[in-house]
C-alpha cells in the first residue's frame, strides 16, 4: 500500500504563484520513517520552547512572527534536513504555476473538467503523475491512498472527481 500526502501553498491575495506537491510513500517506509520525522520536528521544538508548535512552511521560511527568534540559518539547515530525508525515503511530485496565467488559459477554453478549480486541476495533475509512475513499476499492486491537507471546500470533490475520469 501507499500513501501520497498532498498540500498546498499559495494564496492570491498575497502571491501570484501556486504550488502543490504530492509526497509518495510506501507503508513500510511510513512506519519507518515516522518516527524519524517525529524525533527530528521535537528535538527541533525542545531547543526552541518559545517557537511556534505548528511548522507552516511560509512563516518558518520567512521568520514571520516568534520564527524571527529562531537563527535563519538554524531554520534552514533544519529544513534541509527534512527536505533531504523525504527525497530519501519517498518520491516528490510537484507542480507550480501563476494564478494570472492560469485564469487566462481557462478564459481561452483551456480549462479542465472541473470549471476554474486550480486545487482540483492541480490535485488531478498530482494523481494523474503519481498514477503513470505507478503504472511502471513491475508487480505494482494495491492501494494507493491519496490525502489532501486542505482545507479548501473544493478538495471535497476530489474524490467525485477521480471517479468521473475512471
Amino acid at each position: 500500500m501507499k500513501f501520497v500526502y498532498v498540500d498546498e501553498t499559495g494564496d492570491k491575495g498575497q502571491s501570484d504563484v501556486f504550488v502543490m506537491t504530492g509526497l509518495l510513500i510506501d507503508a513500510y517506509s511510513l512506519r519507518k520513517y515516522t518516527a524519524t520525522f517525529d524525533g527530528m520536528i521535537a528535538a527541533f521544538l525542545a531547543r526552541h520552547p518559545k517557537s511556534p508548535r505548528e511548522l507552516k512552511a511560509k512563516e518558518f521560511i520567512n521568520g514571520s512572527g516568534d520564527w524571527s527568534k529562531v537563527n535563519a540559518g538554524e531554520r534552514k539547515k533544519f529544513l534541509d534536513e527534512i527536505c533531504d530525508l523525504a527525497v530519501e525515503c519517498a518520491t516528490v511530485y510537484a507542480i507550480a504555476f501563476s494564478f494570472h496565467n492560469f485564469e487566462k488559459a481557462i478564459d481561452a477554453g483551456h480549462g479542465h473538467t472541473f470549471g476554474k478549480s486550480y486545487c482540483l486541476g492541480a490535485a488531478m495533475f498530482i494523481a494523474a503523475l503519481v498514477q503513470k509512475n505507478m503504472k511502471r513499476i513491475k508487480k505494482n499492486k494495491g492501494l494507493t491512498v491519496f490525502i489532501c491537507d486542505d482545507n479548501k471546500w473544493e478538495m471535497s470533490n476530489l474524490s467525485d472527481a477521480l471517479n468521473v475520469l475512471s
